[in-house]
Order: C-alpha cells, then sequence, then structure tokens
C-alpha cells in the first residue's frame, strides 16, 4: 500500500513538472514576442483616466443620446477620497498593495492552490495595479499573451506612477454597475453623495461591489449585498482599519439607497438589455466600442421628460413612476421615463386588473364561451371560501361582458376565471409572457394577484399584441448593435407569430375603447374611438390606501403604459385617490394629446355587427336578434363572431294575430277579457245602433291578461271591438251581444 502511494506521488511529481515546463517555455516565448512588441509603450495619466473605448447610445434618428464610457464623468482626487474608503477597497481588493511591485506573486500562489483544491476558479489574483490595465488597456480576450501584456504594462505602470496616483487613476474608472464608473458617480448614484461624504459602511458597500456589480446591487440584491459589505467590514477589522465597536455598529446598519429622479434610464436600460442580447458583461461591453442604436424618439422623449410629476406628490412624497411608450409593430420603445433605481426589466409588480384581459376573458373569447353582450353576474359571491370585492363595494347584478370589462368587475372576472378553469387560463395567458409561480394556484388571479409579480414590459407589450390584432412583438430599447466596421451584430428581430386571433383582439379592444368612454379610464373619452384603456389598482394589506395604481392604454400604432406605486410596498403608502383611473389616466391622456391617435381599429372579416333586441336581452338575458320591425330605441348594436353569432329572431316586435276578444254575461253585466302584449297599443270600443265610445286605451300593459267591466246596461244591441295598433299597422276583433 505504501510503495503504490510513492509510486502515485512520484507520478504527479513528474506530471506537474513536465507542466511546469512546458508553461515555461509558452511564456518565455510570449514574453519575448509581447515584450518586443511593447517595450517602446509609455503611460500618462490622462489616457489612463480617459479611456478610449466606449458604447455610443444612439437615438431612432442616429443622433448620440450619450457614450457610457468613463469620459466626461465625475473624477476625484485622492486627497478628497476619505481614509476609511481607501482602507476599504485595501482589505478587500488587494491587502498588500503598498508594498508590492504591482504583482503579487505570493497571492497568485495562494490563489492557484486554492482553485485546484476547489476545482474551479474560485479566487482571484489581480492586483489594484493590473485591475487598472486590465480596465484601460486591454481587451476581455482570455489569452496568455493578453495575460503577460497585463503582466508587463503593469511593471510599467508602477515604474511610471505612485502608488496614491495609481489608486486615485483605478477609483475613478473602476465600473459598480448601473452604468457607474468612477467612486464619484457611484456615491452619487447610489447614496446621493459626494466621494468625500461617504461614511464606513457605504465606502464598504462600494468596495464589495466591484466583484460583481449586479450579484451584490444593493438595490436588486440587497440581502447579498448586506453579505458582502459585512465581509469587506469583518477584513478591516482584520486589517485594523476598524474597531471593534464600529464592525458591530456598521454590520448592524441597515444599507439605505438614495430616491433619485435618475436621468440616465436610456443609457442604463441599453446596456442592461444589451448585455443580454449579445452575452457580454456591462463592463465588456463599454469597452468594446459598439454603437446601440435605440428605437427612442427624441422628441417624444423630450416631450415626456418635460411633463412635471411632482405635482402627483403628495404629504411631500414622490411615489415612484414609470412611462413607457411602446411602437405596436415593431416593439420599439419611443420613449421611457422612470424613477425607479433599478432596470425596468427587473422590476417586478403585481399588475392588478390590468391581468384580467389576458388570464380571464380572451381565453373565453378565444372558445366562443363569450361575447360582448353574455350576461354576467356581479353580485357578491363566495366561491370556496373566496370573496371577491368590487371597488367601491359597488354591484351592478347582471351586466354584459362588455360592462365588466369596462367597468373591472371583480365579481365577474372571478366567476369567470372559476367556470374556464385556473391551469387553463394560466397555459393561456403564459403565451403573453406572464409567468406563473407553482403557488399561483388561486382565484385571486383574477385581481391580478400573482406570488412572483411581473414586469412592466411584458404586461405593456400584452396590451401591444391585442393593438396588433394578436402578433406579439418583441418589446425592447434597443433596435440594433453594431461592432468595428458598422457590422451588425444584433438586431431585434420583427415578430410575426400570431398568438391570439384577430377576432378575440378586437373584442378586448372594443370593450377597453368603453372604458376610455365611460369606464374606468373615461378621462380619456376624447380619444375614445382610437384609444381603448385599462386601468388598475393594488390595494395594500389591512389597509385603504393602495401600493400600485396603473393606465395602460393604446392606439393601433402605440401602447402607453403609466405607473405610480410605492417600491417594496412600505410606507407612505399610495391614499386611496391615488389609483388607475386618476393620476396615471390624467398623465396617459397628456401624452394621447401629444400622439393624436386618428386610425379606428377595424373588424376583421370575420366579425358582424348585429342588432339585438333590447326588451328580450333586459327581460330575460338572451340574446336574439331584433325583428325589421322593432323601433331603434329597442335595439342594441354589438358585433360578434360570425361562427358564434346570433341566428334566432325574438318575437317582440312581431306582428301577431289578430287580438281575441271574449266575453261574459251576466245579468246587465258584461265582462271582456284578451290577452295583452306589452309592446301593443289597444284601443277598446263599445257600439249601439245610436253611439260609439272609447271605453279605453291601453298601452304598456305588463300583465298578460287584461278585464274590463260594463255594467248595469240597459236592454240593447251591443257591439264591441277591439283594435291592436303595433308598428303602424292595425288588427282588430269584434263581439255582438244582446241584453234583453
Amino acid at each position: 500500500m505504501k510503495n503504490a502511494l510513492k509510486i502515485i506521488i512520484k507520478t504527479l511529481f513528474f506530471v506537474i513538472l513536465i507542466i511546469l515546463v512546458i508553461l515555461s517555455i509558452i511564456f518565455a516565448y510570449y514574453y519575448v514576442k509581447v515584450s518586443s512588441k511593447y517595450r517602446e509603450l509609455n503611460f500618462d495619466k490622462d489616457k489612463l483616466i480617459t479611456a478610449t473605448s466606449y458604447a455610443e447610445i444612439l437615438d431612432n434618428n442616429d443622433f448620440v443620446l450619450s457614450n457610457a464610457s468613463i469620459n466626461g464623468r465625475n473624477t476625484v482626487s485622492f486627497n478628497e477620497i476619505p481614509q476609511h474608503t481607501i482602507n476599504a477597497f485595501i482589505s478587500i481588493e488587494d491587502k498588500n498593495f503598498y508594498k508590492h511591485n504591482g504583482i503579487n506573486y505570493k497571492r497568485i500562489l495562494k490563489s492557484l492552490l486554492v482553485n485546484i483544491k476547489s476545482g474551479y476558479a474560485k479566487e482571484g489574483a489581480s492586483t489594484i495595479s493590473q485591475q487598472l490595465i486590465k480596465n484601460t488597456h486591454l481587451s476581455n480576450e482570455k489569452t496568455i499573451e493578453r495575460k503577460l501584456k497585463e503582466y508587463l504594462l503593469t511593471r510599467k505602470l508602477e515604474k511610471k506612477f505612485t502608488k496614491d496616483e495609481i489608486l486615485e487613476t483605478y477609483l475613478n474608472v473602476i465600473y459598480f454597475g448601473n452604468s457607474c464608473f468612477g467612486i464619484e458617480n457611484a456615491s452619487k448614484y447610489y447614496f446621493n453623495k459626494t466621494t468625500s461624504e461617504l461614511n464606513i459602511g457605504e465606502s464598504a458597500v462600494l468596495a464589495g461591489l466591484i466583484k460583481s456589480p449586479k450579484l451584490y446591487s444593493p438595490i436588486t440584491a440587497k440581502k447579498k449585498c448586506t453579505e458582502r459589505r459585512n465581509l469587506v467590514l469583518k477584513e478591516m477589522l482584520d486589517d485594523k482599519y476598524i474597531t471593534e465597536e464600529q464592525f458591530k455598529q456598521e454590520t448592524q446598519k441597515e444599507i439605505e439607497i438614495a430616491k433619485n429622479d435618475f436621468n440616465n434610464t436610456i443609457e442604463r436600460t441599453s446596456l442592461s438589455l444589451a448585455t443580454k442580447e449579445i452575452n457580454l458583461s456591462e463592463k465588456e461591453l463599454v469597452n468594446s466600442n459598439l454603437k446601440i442604436k435605440t428605437y427612442i424618439n427624441s422628441q417624444l422623449q423630450h416631450y415626456i421628460d418635460s411633463l412635471d410629476l411632482t405635482l402627483f406628490s403628495y404629504d411631500n412624497f414622490m411615489p415612484e413612476y414609470a412611462i413607457i411608450v411602446e411602437n405596436n409593430q415593431t416593439g420599439g420603445i419611443e420613449a421611457l421615463r422612470t424613477s425607479l433605481n433599478v432596470n425596468i426589466e427587473e422590476m417586478l409588480r403585481q399588475p392588478a386588473s390590468c391581468l384580467k384581459p389576458f388570464l380571464v376573458y380572451a381565453p373565453n373569447f378565444e372558445d366562443g364561451k363569450i361575447n360582448l353582450l353574455t350576461q354576467l353576474d356581479d353580485n357578491k359571491t363566495n366561491i370556496s371560501g373566496f370573496n371577491p370585492n368590487n371597488a367601491g363595494n359597488q354591484y351592478k347584478g347582471k351586466i354584459s361582458v362588455r360592462e365588466a370589462i369596462s367597468s373591472s368587475s371583480n365579481v365577474c372576472a372571478t366567476k369567470l376565471l372559476n367556470y374556464y378553469g385556473i391551469n387553463k387560463a394560466k397555459k393561456f395567458a403564459s403565451k403573453f409572457g406572464f409567468r406563473f409561480d407553482k403557488k399561483d394556484n388561486h382565484l385571486a388571479l383574477a385581481l391580478g394577484s400573482l406570488y412572483n409579480g411581473c414586469d412592466l414590459l411584458t404586461l405593456t407589450n400584452a396590451y401591444a399584441t391585442l393593438a396588433n390584432y394578436g402578433v406579439k412583438p418583441n418589446i425592447n430599447l434597443i433596435n440594433n448593435i453594431t461592432g468595428q466596421n458598422d457590422i451588425v451584430i444584433y438586431k431585434n428581430p420583427i415578430n410575426d407569430e400570431q398568438i391570439l386571433s384577430k377576432e378575440t383582439c378586437f373584442f378586448i379592444t372594443q370593450a377597453l375603447q368603453s372604458c376610455s368612454q365611460n369606464g374606468t379610464a373615461k378621462k380619456l373619452k376624447d380619444f375614445s374611438n382610437y384609444v381603448a384603456s385599462k386601468t388598475g389598482t393594488n390595494g395594500a394589506y389591512n389597509s385603504n390606501k393602495n401600493t400600485d395604481a396603473y393606465c395602460i392604454s393604446y392606439s393601433k400604432k402605440h401602447t402607453v403604459c403609466v405607473w405610480f406605486g410605492v417600491k417594496n410596498n412600505d410606507s407612505p403608502l399610495l391614499p386611496q385617490n391615488y389609483n388607475g383611473g386618476n393620476q396615471p389616466t390624467y398623465i396617459s391622456k397628456l401624452i394621447w394629446e401629444y400622439l393624436k391617435p386618428s386610425e379606428p381599429f377595424s373588424p376583421p372579416e370575420n366579425i358582424i355587427k348585429l342588432d339585438i333586441d333590447k326588451i328580450n336581452y333586459n327581460e330575460n338575458g338572451t340574446i336574439k336578434l331584433a325583428i325589421k320591425n322593432t323601433p331603434e330605441r329597442y335595439i342594441i348594436k354589438e358585433y360578434f363572431n360570425k361562427n358564434y353569432a346570433p341566428t334566432i329572431y325574438a318575437t317582440t316586435f312581431k306582428i301577431t294575430e289578430k287580438p281575441v276578444l271574449h266575453a261574459k254575461v251576466k245579468n246587465n253585466n258584461v265582462e271582456l277579457t284578451f290577452e295583452a302584449d306589452k309592446f301593443t297599443k289597444y284601443y277598446l270600443y263599445k257600439k249601439t245602433r245610436d253611439t260609439e265610445t272609447l271605453l279605453d286605451t291601453i298601452e304598456n300593459y305588463n300583465k298578460n291578461k287584461y278585464t274590463y267591466n260594463d255594467n248595469k246596461l240597459s236592454p240593447n244591441f251591443y257591439e264591441y271591438y277591439i283594435v291592436a295598433e303595433k308598428n303602424n299597422k292595425l288588427q282588430s276583433d269584434i263581439i255582438k251581444i244582446l241584453i234583453e
């Protein structure tokens, strides 16, 4: 056993030795090659601080909106950086920064052993000097030659500049996420402070952030960020930069991020989306000299940026907000404004009633289970213990699907979801991009209560699909990305997949135009011929206040999403009058005034408009065609799918057979009876040899059988006759009676 172990150890030793020899030869070869090529390279501080790489962000007319780079950014001098901030970066990034000559060989060896032991690249070994070179002078390729260049340039850097100069430059160019290059920009973005104002805890957050700005984001990953901050503080404690008492105080603090109206939304969102499309980190993307052409319409963007949203603050508090304008045909975001310090596609909110068209109504329309006149019961209900409440506790009894959508009835939506089936409805709604958790198996889904919520881009794009007659656009801020020599490396595809029938889209649009006309979004009634809309409001748990307010509206060309809300659902909550039909709809109105929609939604080929008998519909809820003679005031005009249209005519206004008059004679009394029709006018006459008298005029008679008593008659020969008048046509019947 011992001999076998010795053989294994010797074999491993010789294998490692051979590998080291091979690596030494390769290293020597590249060293000579690279060294000769870069021997004459000189440094200057200006070149380091103003890196030449950038991502150029353009609008839809190729006007430069911004250059995502270090150029033009705020910088800070070394003596403006607090010592505890410097200590934080030194502790976590390069403890021996002031002792080594740019390359930390001990750290390289330690890192190598840790990585071999763990089986993957767990630890890095780059010094601050190497990181500076990598961020300002080299590409992102992972080759031996690039690593040797880094080594040689780092050595030159250390000879040319002092340690303080290197550290100052490093802190002014390092990437902190959210399009923040340099510590001054990061300080202002995350904490609304200058670098000189950073405290120990904030310094630790920023120092911990640069390892992976997305993974340790204090905005979207606060728990991981807190853990990373505490690790930095622990290193500072071990390095005797802070005391035990300071460590305890700082680790117990909540990380508080500044609330700002961020003006780099377009840049941040462009970079965030671009990283997903071409699989690069934001830092790599910015250093790749790419051009990112967006769909932004600068005139529209300027108009939306000029809207004074501070008018909608309350109690000296401004809620979070987001405004998105999408082009329905291209999926391009033509304008974007938000107060959020998180990327728009990453913010998940409860969609409230805005989910109803896709989860509840669209699948039922698609299967022909409902039409716009289908009557629903808008009365309080209890379904398996769930009691949905309408806004304001208002219930209307029997209402049409059109009105249920327009007034956003929670009761009707819940009953319809229960009727259709939760699992089937979720599968249907997922075609629009909505994602459901396994915990989403309850009827509250009908009210937009999702376990994980959904993002505003998905929600906006779902309505753009309705406007697009069932073709789902690829919503994106980015039109295309080009690299060197203007070679296109990404192009937003135009989608032509039909995920919903044109007929269903038209029906929902009709109902949502009613919402604009006289429903929850009636502030848009001036545009109701061209704009459909849906509002949504999320009430706070155990409170009469709200957390979210939406208005999503669309014309044939554009979809506009306006959202106000309370981030993390914390106080102060939105007042009760802060709801979807109020502030968000008012903002939407201002945007439509600018867009000036003028093209109506035309019905698809399979859609017909029919005259429905109103009396029959109101009295018994059945949908029957009105006959030719029906007065206009008793007609409902509505759209139907040819495949599911009613075919039976109502008899309400049909000219019937002549009225049949019956008589009973007892003593000197006559009892006259006949079957009366509510919508027919009757004239009852009595005639003798000498006279003719109108006994009664009967109109709108609600009982079927009409009775008239003619008493104490004198002996004579009498004629009784009745004339029925309907739609300007007359029918009559006569009875002759002799009283002796």
